[in-house]
């Protein structure tokens, strides 16, 4: 099988460049490193040296115009010409044999995706528990830190997850609404993938430190929160079915991020404004079915 590793990227060209260099010191080599470039700056040379290594061959080098992370997704999708794709963010460090961990999980022909192992930059990894709650509920309740395999896993982490790419080019890629900073996009491709009878598993052994540096990445300066909280509230209405009485919890995170911020918590006017907003959201998703 062939293998790709994808990275879209906003504004972080310096640590991207770092990214890519770890990327092409694996111990079982990538076919093809696809990045999808969303940036609208760059620190001084370094656009010429991403331009370089594109020209050589060591990465294939694309231009989005319009920062949708999904969208960036889906347009590796597109371009890339192998079966399995590992989509990685631009801030990460690997381990050298993080895309032969990934492989390896493929050689079952039931996987369809893999989630891997990911520690964070001043998070720390709570304390191992058993897991009690259902598969759905992986995305709230299972610290991607732990280092215990399960084969049967409810969800992936955008950072660290490789997928089949018939798989998801079946399910129609990832969904381009979840704009902005799109919050729980990687939740609802692997619901999605569960739900069309594939199989998800978490492999420590396919491990990434995510340096979570402070600027680009998925961040909207004027309407991140607001964006934040109706990706919630889309991904709870898509999947209401699935999620049962967690689905009101959703719906009440996505207020709290959209609306009872911080940042509006002394705006009386723009709380009202965004909560009547944020309820003709719900209805109109309602009518679309999410």
């Amino acid at each position: 099988m062939r293998i790709a590793i994808g990275i879209p990227t906003y504004n972080r060209a310096s640590v991207l460049l770092s990214t890519i260099r770890e990327a092409l010191q694996q111990n079982r080599p990538a076919d093809e490193i696809v990045i999808v470039d969303q940036s609208d700056w760059y620190p001084e040379g370094s656009k010429d040296e991403l331009l370089a290594l594109a020209q050589k061959g060591a990465i294939r080098y694309f231009r989005q115009q319009e920062a949708n992370l999904p969208k960036a997704r889906n347009r590796i999708l597109d371009e890339c010409a192998c079966d399995i794709i590992i989509f990685i963010d631009d801030d990460v460090q690997l381990t050298p044999d993080f895309v032969e961990s990934h492989l390896a999980n493929y050689q079952d022909d039931s996987v369809s995706a893999v989630c891997g192992r990911v520690t964070e930059s001043d998070i720390l990894i709570s304390p191992v528990v058993a897991r009690t709650w259902p598969r759905f509920l992986d995305y709230k309740f299972f610290d991607l830190g732990w280092s215990h395999r399960i084969g049967d896993f409810g969800t992936v982490k955008g950072c660290n997850h490789s997928v089949r790419r018939e798989t998801v080019l079946a399910l129609k890629g990832y969904d381009e609404a979840f704009a902005g900073v799109a919050l729980r996009e990687e939740t609802d491709i692997a619901f999605r993938i569960l739900q069309a009878r594939g199989t998800i598993c978490f492999d420590p052994l396919a491990y990434l430190h995510h340096l979570r540096v402070p600027s680009g990445g998925c961040r909207v300066n004027v309407w991140g929160d607001w964006t934040a909280g109706c990706c919630v509230l889309r991904f709870a209405v898509k999947h209401r079915n699935q999620l049962g009485w967690y689905f009101l919890s959703e719906i009440w995170h996505g207020y709290r991020l959209s609306v009872l911020n911080k940042r509006n918590i002394c705006r009386p006017r723009l709380i009202i404004l965004r909560s009547m907003a944020y309820a003709y959201c719900i209805m109109y998703l309602f009518l679309r079915g999410g």
